[in-house]
This record gives structure tokens, C-alpha cells and sequence, in this order.
């Protein structure tokens, strides 16, 4: 689709006239018999694509725009609607990559570089067209896009990215959202290069990373009438500048126009700069009808700094209970959401107990630094919780008794120590028993009742009984010793009789029986075994200590009937 100019006279103008004509036009692809490119130009020849346009067509067109003021007026100073927004516009934050959201535009001094040497053979017939994908030789950014190769249209412009299979040759103004976009207007007007063999030429020139790609428009002549255009567009590495170097473009058919600057692909934003009309009026470089001589121009991409940070949304925080029998929890953690107005960013994650982000967490609170950053080394930051709770009690171990008995040792009971084992996915914090070990327990049955607790508040409970055996069950068990060991009748029955004296005694009758006993035993020793005699005097002296002996303790020993012997 050709450009509009936005009025509704110059359309009905144009339809009227053209209607006729226009189903002459026959868009065809030269065939490489008639294109072959010279072994020196490196074109694939199906790159090259022409348009047979009958000039009856273009010459209804032209006198139709000529046999009109209005519109003739408008080829003459541009189209104010299309230029009036072409200030430049404010620069974006996302330079720092090479790229550019606007240009500046500034006259630079008129040096020109001999012709490039590549030539790009056309026929006699070559007036419009274009060659597709021609390589720059190096990567060029333009408009915050990165290409290697252009669209080289021959009525005086090129465009980046995928060629638009049309012609052209109706200049329009820039900027315009209709075809072609994303473009470099070195001097778009309706021109015919076939005329003249070599007046297209193109060239990559230097070394990297200074490199020049160069196309040129040597004489050039207009399709239509006698003016000719001679001018290099000039493409150059690492600072990503068009220079359009003008040596002279004049145009002679009172009906062509043209175009010169850039655009971008949206066609909403144009840079262009000004010059003079052959009736001496100051025109904006679009849609205007003028002659240049020894001109050039730049184009400078803006490089802002990127400031703007990346934008980082806190994950919400995670809350889990710990593992069965482990301090720590196994939780999934998904990235937060992050973007930037410019580039790709980087998530990074620290936690606070300098794990790695997928490995267990322990029972407690970890905080995960979340950090985003840009290319351009602007960051963003968000934390994160992950809470693992304990709900695991203490437990106590096996080795907790069920009941423990111990001998009194003196008439109160015994002082008792025990061992409690309790252990916890965490740490035990608090044990405690009642009574506690290393108390005096009475004779009898006593329950020990225990409770250990963790950090989490966890509880668990154990008990156990504990059994004192008094001193009338230890004169038992040791007279049931005695009597055991069979030893010989001298020796054994003696020994047995002090022992039931002491048995049916008072408490200050059997301290005196069970010393009498003590006597015996060292007496009777010859005929004790030496381990015997030590238990005997061992558990005698205890059954004294828990009857109270030592301490004058005259208080009753209950009597229970002995065993017959």
C-alpha cells in the first residue's frame, strides 16, 4: 500500500485518473538471465526484484498532481500534519544496551569517501524495484534493533528487516504508520538507476570494530524528467550513525517529490531536517521539492543511561512443618516475578543461613534476599520468609525403667539417682522428674513422673516406679542367701539361727543379733569362701544401717513369718 497524504482530493484525484492505467502494471521477478550480478558484487541474483511500471502510468499520475494546485501545493511544502510532531522525541532509559529510542540530527562537514567499488548490475528496464537482504558486513542497530542486512529500494531508500514486495515510486512522508516503515530515506523520489550502468555501488568498509558500510547513488536519473541524484548513505559501526552526504540531488518534473531521513518501524516517529526550495522557502526534508549540493547530514543515536530499575514483586512467605524425626523441612520455593523496562533480568537469591536456595530449611525463620538486576546493573530487591515449625514432642528412650529397685540404707529409705534418656528432633530444653533423682525415697513404692519439653513448646510425659526395700526384706533375702550356699552344718546353722534371732527382734534386738552375726562370720571364716564372707558382712552391715543401728534408732521391724527350713 503506498502512503496516504491524508487528503480526500488528492485520493479521488488520483483514483479517477489512474483507474485506467494502473491495470497495465505487472509486478514481475527478473529472472537471473537479465540480472546477472558481476562476479565482484557478492548479490544472489533472486535477491533483485523489478516492477515493469508503464511510463503512461506514471506520466497520468504526474500530470494528474500537476493539473491540481491543491495537491501541487502539497508536494511543495509537505504535508503539516504528517511533520508537526517530528520534534525530537524525550529519550528512553534503554540506551546503555546500544540501542536507541530517538536521534539527534546535526550537519556534519561534506567529506566524501571515494566510490564504493562493489557495482549492482541492472538492466535497461531496472527503474523500480529492490534487492532483499543485502549484508551490512557487520551488526547495526538502528531504532533499539540489531540487523545485519537491508532492503535496498531503488527509488532512493532502505529499509531493515523483512522486504515489502512493492515499488515505491510515490514518495511519502515520514513519519506515516503505512508502508514502508523502519527505514533510511537517502532521497526517496521516482528514480530509474538502470539507466546509467554502475550508478548503484556499495561497499563494507575498515576493520572491526570501526567498520563503514557504504551505498551510493551515483547520477542517478529521474524516471521522469532530467534531474539526477549523486549522494552516499553511509552506515557506521559501534556508534550506530546514518550520514547522508548529498553531492547533488535536483529534481526537474514539477510533480516528483522527495523524502530524506529516518523512521521507525511503527512509522510513529521521524527525524529529518530542513532545507531550501528552488523558490527559496525553508522545508522540512519530507514531501518537499528542493535542490541539494555538497550536504550532509547525521543522524546520532541517543545513548541515555538505563537508571530504571528492574521491578521485583515479593513472593509471599512460606510457612511448613518439619520433617518426621528432622530438625528442617523440604520446601518448595518458586522465584518471584520480575521485569524491566529494558532488558532480560537476573534473579539472584541469598538466604540467611547461606544455604543454597533448594536445600532443606531448618525449624525456625530464614530469610531469602531476593535480588533482580538488569543489564545495566540497576537492581531490585525483595525478601522472603520460609518458617518451618516444630510440632515434634521429646521422646523418651527405652532405657527409661519401667521399675527400679533399691536397697533402704537407713530406716527413712535411700537416696536414689537414675538416668533418664529423652531425645528431640531439636534440642531438649527443659527436663525435670518428680521426685527428682538423687532424692531420698521412703521404703515402699514410689512413681517418678517425668516431663521434657522443647523450644517449640512440645511436651512429653514418662513415669516409672521406684522400690526401696527395707531392712526387714534385706534380713530376709540375706538369711535366704545364707541358707543357699549350703555350706557345712557347723558352720551354716549357726549363722542362720542369729539371723532369724535378728529377724523376730526389735529394731535394738536385731542391731544386737546382726552383730552377733558379724562376729560369727569373721569366726567361722576358715570355712566361708572369701567372696561369700564379704557379701554376707556387706548386706549385714546395710540390713544395721537401714535398721537404724548405727544411729541408736529403736523403732519396731515389723515381724512376718519365717521360712521353715
Amino acid at each position: 500500500m503506498r502512503r496516504s497524504t491524508g487528503f480526500s482530493a488528492f485520493s479521488s484525484l488520483l483514483r479517477a485518473s489512474l483507474t485506467s492505467a494502473f491495470v497495465l502494471v505487472a509486478v514481475i521477478s527478473c529472472s537471473s538471465d537479465n540480472l546477472a550480478p558481476k562476479t565482484d558484487a557478492g548479490l544472489d541474483p533472486s535477491s533483485i526484484h523489478l516492477f515493469s511500471i508503464p511510463d503512461s502510468v506514471k506520466e497520468a499520475y504526474y500530470a494528474s498532481v500537476a493539473a491540481s494546485p491543491q495537491l501541487l501545493s502539497n508536494a511543495m511544502v509537505g504535508v503539516p500534519a504528517r511533520i508537526s510532531a517530528n520534534s525530537l522525541a524525550s529519550g528512553s532509559s534503554c540506551g546503555s544496551s546500544g540501542g536507541a529510542a530517538t536521534y539527534t540530527k546535526a550537519r556534519v562537514g561534506f567529506a566524501l569517501e571515494s566510490d564504493p567499488v562493489n557495482a549492482i548490475p541492472l538492466p535497461r528496464d531496472g527503474d523500480d524495484g529492490y534487492i532483499a537482504d543485502m549484508p551490512i558486513g557487520f551488526d547495526f542497530n538502528f531504532y533499539g534493533n540489531t540487523y545485519s542486512k537491508l532492503n535496498l529500494y531503488l527509488n532512493g531508500f532502505v529499509t531493515f528487516g523483512t522486504a515489502l514486495n512493492k515499488p515505491y515510486w510515490l514518495t511519502g512522508g515520514i513519519p506515516a504508520a503505512t508502508d514502508p516503515t523502519n527505514m533510511i530515506a537517502l532521497a526517496w523520489n521516482d528514480w530509474n538507476p538502470g539507466k546509467v550502468p554502475g550508478s548503484l555501488r556499495y561497499e563494507t568498509r575498515g576493520t572491526a570494530p570501526n567498520r563503514r558500510f557504504l551505498l551510493e547513488f551515483n547520477g542517478v536519473p529521474e524516471a521522469l524528467g532530467s534531474g539526477k541524484l549523486t549522494a552516499l548513505l553511509v552506515l557506521s559501526e559501534g556508534t550506530n550513525e546514518v550520514t547522508v552526504y548529498t553531492t547533488s540531488f535536483n529534481m526537474t518534473n514539477i510533480a516528483h517529490r522527495m523524502t530524506q531521513g529516518i523512521e521507525d518501524a511503527p512509522g510513529s516517529v521521524a527525524v529529518f531536517d530542513s532545507a531550501m526550495t528552488p523558490a527559496g522557502l525553508v522545508t522540512p526534508r519530507v514531501r518537499g521539492v528542493f535542490t541539494l549540493a555538497s550536504d550532509a547530514v547525521r543522524f546520532s543515536p541517543v545513548r541515555t543511561r538505563d537508571e530504571v530499575p528492574p521491578t521485583i514483586t515479593a513472593p509471599a512467605n512460606l510457612t511448613a512443618n518439619n520433617d518426621p524425626g528432622l530438625a528442617s523441612a523440604v520446601v518448595t520455593v518458586v522465584a518471584p516475578a520480575a521485569s524491566d523496562d529494558c532488558t532480560p533480568v537476573t534473579l539472584t537469591s541469598v538466604r540467611s543461613d547461606g544455604a543454597a536456595i533448594g536445600a532443606p530449611y531448618p525449624v525456625g525463620v530464614t530469610t531469602i534476599a531476593w535480588t533482580a538486576k538488569d543489564d545495566a546493573g540497576n537492581t531490585a530487591s525483595a525478601t522472603q520468609t520460609v518458617t518451618v515449625l516444630d510440632v515434634e514432642a521429646p521422646v523418651f528412650g527405652l532405657a527409661a525403667q519401667s521399675l527400679l529397685e533399691v536397697n533402704a540404707t537407713s530406716p527413712s529409705g535411700a537416696t536414689v539417682s537414675f538416668n533418664t534418656s529423652v531425645t528431640d528432633n531439636v534440642r531438649v530444653t527443659a527436663l525435670s522428674c518428680e521426685p527428682a533423682s538423687g532424692s531420698l525415697f521412703p521404703v515402699g513404692h514410689t512413681t517418678v513422673n517425668c516431663t521434657a519439653s522443647d523450644a517449640a513448646g512440645n511436651t512429653a510425659h514418662d513415669s516409672f516406679s521406684v522400690s526401696v526395700i527395707g531392712a526387714h526384706e534385706q534380713l530376709f533375702n540375706l538369711l535366704q542367701y545364707v541358707i543357699g550356699l549350703n555350706l557345712p552344718n557347723g558352720t551354716s546353722q549357726p549363722l542362720v539361727n542369729q539371723l532369724r534371732a535378728a529377724y523376730s527382734q526389735d529394731a535394738y534386738g536385731a542391731c544386737n543379733k546382726m552383730g552377733d552375726f558379724v562376729s560369727m562370720v569373721q569366726k567361722k571364716s576358715g570355712n566361708i569362701p572369701n567372696d561369700e564372707k564379704a557379701v554376707m558382712i556387706s548386706e549385714a552391715s546395710r540390713v544395721m544401717d537401714a535398721t537404724g543401728c548405727t544411729s541408736g534408732i529403736s523403732s519396731t521391724i515389723s515381724t512376718r513369718s519365717l521360712p521353715h527350713f
